[in-house]
């Protein structure tokens, strides 16, 4: 998280500079002098520094001020950037190098398995979670008639493809894993998937038959109604995708979403 917040960061920072570098490169030789001397300020273009003066600054020359007057904040902001750009890259730096990470891998094998570690890699993390065992959904396994490229039984094409998508871009997930909400009522989401880097849980419903109006009441309905006082919430936690008999499934239209969710 703090690496990604670097990063955009820095990005801002080096479109910042190249708006500075372009100031600076643009405007005249010299500096800017503003005297204070009368009731208005006057502006004097010091082309050379010998001439501490400078050369009177004309209304019709207003531009000419603003640009010196604009180089020289550029080249004030150009150096804060320098700064900080350097600050930004030990830091970035130190955290990829990580010696809290280290510190366990570092231990012999054996050593290893007589500590629990404070911090795990994220392969670590992910296969930790998944190696907790759950009993899947018992209710109606007669309808599991699609299989999945790891060899999971899932009840629908669209399952399947969700299923595959999420093997292939490396998010760990379960399969109709049971939820406990908050009136201890047990439920049994499409997937609970995990976002490795935030080491967050996000739930996946897919609501495949919203042209079935009582599917719509006992299912999607019930579940809107439910999930949101035991904290799942779309746009935080719950992933949502639809189709009825006249729109199909498509998984490109939310994968930008599920990157989103899942991979940042």
């Amino acid at each position: 998280m703090l690496i990604e917040e670097l990063l955009r960061e820095r990005e801002r920072l080096a479109t910042l500079l190249v708006s500075a570098e372009r100031d600076i490169e643009n405007a005249p030789e010299g500096s800017l002098r503003i005297s204070h001397t009368t009731t208005k300020p006057e502006f004097y273009h010091r082309k050379v520094s010998e001439k501490k003066l400078g050369i009177y600054i004309h209304k019709d020359q207003i531009q000419t001020a603003k640009a010196l007057a604009q180089k020289n904040y550029a080249e004030i902001i150009e150096k804060s950037i320098y700064t900080k750009q350097k600050l930004i890259e030990s830091v970035i730096d130190e955290y990829k190098s990580d010696p809290l990470k280290a510190s366990y891998n570092n231990l012999n094998p054996v050593r290893q398995q007589l500590v629990k570690p404070y911090i795990l890699e994220d392969a670590d993390f992910a296969s930790r979670w998944l190696s907790i065992p759950y009993e899947p959904n018992p209710k109606y396994p007669e309808d599991k008639g699609q299989t999945t490229s790891k060899g999971e039984k899932v009840r629908s094409k669209s399952e399947v493809i969700i299923a595959d998508n999420l093997k292939m871009m490396g998010i760990p997930y379960k399969y109709e894993a049971p939820l406990k909400l908050k009136d201890g009522s047990i439920v049994y989401p499409d997937f609970t998937c995990l976002n490795v880097k935030r080491r967050k849980i996000v739930y996946w419903e897919h609501f495949g038959k919203m042209g079935n109006q009582e599917y719509r009441n006992n299912d999607f309905f019930w579940k809107l109604k439910n999930y949101g006082p035991s904290g799942i919430i779309q746009g935080m936690n719950l992933i949502m995708t639809f189709e009825d008999e006249e729109n199909s499934f498509d998984f490109l239209t939310y994968k930008s979403t599920i990157e989103d969710y899942l991979l940042r």
